[in-house]
């Protein structure tokens, strides 16, 4: 071997190498955004699901204070203990990280929560939760049966700090949320740049390759064996965008045999479709493609040279994770924050359009009876075919969301009066008390509604839930299948 050959391998292989470690290091990037964007959407999910939890925690403890019964004392003793224990297992996973509960009642891990802004609000969260928690302490010791003279201070110092606990749950939601973004920008970027550096070097072999082709037939060989190992699609054409080589991957990436790509239009392997590339294989089907065009020399022709990459899976897993981030697990209706997402919106639409909003807060009756004798998987099943009826009760222009455990929210828009509203929500009451067919038995369930409009209730969406919450508590104290009106609060 001559010294300029010995010259020549190095100059070759060492872009390769680099190509390869480049390459290699954007895929693993890819999977890493993937896990953070999982681990992200459950941060974001659990600590939403505080802002519940401080809620049902109220709640409890007016069913508790209220109870005639020693069953309902119970029932709402347990529901009251079992959010306690899950906020502060949920709060202290952000603090310190650890197994918290999923909303499916599974164990998932929680890491601590690193950024400054996060940190901060923790901190002020576990700081005002001690004190709260150091109140409710005496209830969760004295049981289903405990005494007013326990139970009123709890209650009192739940009512004075619970408008600060839950500002300080929607200002840690807002933060993983902004934390969330900042990330996979970052990481998108870093990707991206690796992306550039693969192909600037592996258009830096190509053209080193094919300038020693020109020299020596001999190298034709050993530039088709490098081409073929890359793990991604690799097409030359010239200005009249025919193929004129494909490496191994771009042949199986289309379905066709070896070399039977030559010759033919890239327009009949590649389309647009809206803002996506879509690849097209031999048996008409499609794949999802990213692709990237380097001109390589010019001499009587042009030479181009584009990399073709099947990103289906990847879009298939993103819209997965978008989905799972905005929508709850068990019955597919929107989350909270679809919810508040979407109320935003449709009070700018209201306002422009000077009609009427509703917000409703329905809570199930008698859902944890049915939960508790038949078991959580029959609890399941009742939570999803009642949403699939509440979907029947609404227009395609309305909202049907779950905050969690048998709590809905509706939002119904472009209303022209009040009685529009209250006549929607006596037929969810007809719907709801209408037999299930739960596991091969009838089951009968009621629900309680609370009712807030827009303009006269409130403007913020956040506030409008909290004004139908608080009817729905006074439509419990009238009794089962009861709907009220936040004006009848006041």
């Amino acid at each position: 071997m001559t010294e300029n050959a010995r010259g020549r391998i190095p100059a070759v292989f060492i872009p390769v190498l680099l190509f390869i470690v480049f390459d290699a290091v954007a895929l693993g990037l890819n999977f890493w955004i993937s896990a953070r964007l999982e681990e992200n959407a459950v941060a974001i999910n659990l600590s939403g699901r505080q802002r519940m939890l401080s809620q049902r925690m109220t709640k409890a403890l007016l069913m508790l204070h209220v109870a005639q019964t020693d069953t309902e004392k119970l029932s709402a003793f347990t529901e009251f203990s079992n959010a306690v224990g899950l906020f502060d297992k949920t709060l202290s996973g952000f603090l310190q990280g650890g197994i918290t509960s999923s909303g499916d009642g599974k164990p998932v891990y929680l890491s601590a929560t690193e950024a400054v802004n996060t940190q901060v609000i923790t901190g002020s969260a576990s700081l005002l939760w001690t004190l709260i928690h150091k109140r409710l302490l005496p209830v969760e010791m004295g049981g289903a049966q405990v005494g007013a003279e326990v139970l009123l201070p709890a209650l009192n110092t739940l009512l004075t700090h619970n408008t600060q606990l839950l500002g300080l749950m929607n200002d840690l939601t807002t933060a993983l949320e902004l934390n969330a973004t900042k990330e996979v920008i970052y990481l998108r970027t870093l990707q991206a740049s690796l992306l550039l550096l693969a192909l600037l070097n592996f258009a830096l072999v190509c053209k080193r390759l094919l300038a020693q082709i020109k020299q020596s037939q001999g190298n034709v060989q050993a530039l088709r064996n490098i081409i073929d190992s890359i793990e991604t699609g690799i097409v030359l054409y010239g200005r009249d965008e025919c193929v004129r080589s494909a490496n191994k991957t771009a042949n199986q990436l289309f379905g066709y045999s070896d070399q039977a790509l030559i010759g033919k239009p890239l327009n009949q392997l590649i389309v647009a479709d809206n803002a996506r590339i879509l690849g097209l294989r031999r048996d008409n089907s499609t794949f999802v493609a990213k692709i990237n065009i380097q001109t390589l020399f010019e001499f009587n022709d042009q030479i181009s040279l584009c990399t073709i990459t099947d990103v289906s899976e990847q879009e298939r897993k993103e819209k997965q994770l978008m989905y799972l981030a905005f929508h709850d697990q068990l019955t597919g209706l929107p989350n909270r924050g679809l919810l508040i997402e979407r109320l935003r919106q449709d009070l700018l639409r209201a306002k422009r359009d000077s009609t009427f909003l509703a917000v409703f807060f329905l809570d199930l009756d008698g859902f944890k009876v049915v939960n508790d004798e038949m078991g959580h998987d029959a609890g399941d099943e009742l939570l999803q075919a009642v949403a699939r009826r509440f979907e029947q009760c609404c227009r395609e222009v309305d909202t049907v969301a779950r905050l969690g455990g048998d709590e809905f929210v509706f939002v119904l828009t472009s209303l022209h009066s009040v009685l529009a509203a209250k006549q929607v929500a006596q037929n969810v009451l007809k719907a709801i008390n209408q037999a299930f067919l739960i596991h091969g038995k009838t089951v009968k369930i009621g629900a309680s509604i609370g009712i807030a409009m827009y303009p006269t209730d409130h403007s913020e969406a956040e506030l409008l839930i909290k004004c139908a919450d608080d009817a729905m508590y006074l439509a419990k104290q009238r009794g089962k299948n009861q709907l009220a009106f936040t004006v009848e609060c006041r």
